[in-house]
């Protein structure tokens, strides 16, 4: 018998990286509560994520590492929510 299966995974990982993935807010450990937060954390109106470039750049060096390959392009939506 030949099954052609595809599995989708969701992996998560903490990359190193010095601020947050859409964020330029700081990823450093142990600061008081919200206080590593800008406006485009919680989504305030008018504000735009921006992709941190070193995150990206370890995602796919860790990628093919691992043998896996990699897409030339990614879409990403932003979810949007109708309460603060």
């Amino acid at each position: 018998m030949n099954y052609d299966v595809v599995i989708g995974l969701e992996i998560h990982v903490q990359l190193s990286t010095k601020t947050k993935l859409f964020s330029a807010a700081s990823t450093e450990f142990g600061c008081p509560p919200n206080s590593n937060v800008r406006d485009v954390c919680i989504g305030l109106p008018g504000t735009l994520p921006v992709l941190n470039k070193k995150a990206v750049e370890y995602a796919v060096r860790t990628g093919l590492a691992l043998g896996w390959s990699i897409n030339k392009t990614s879409i990403f939506s932003r979810k949007n929510y109708f309460y603060p």
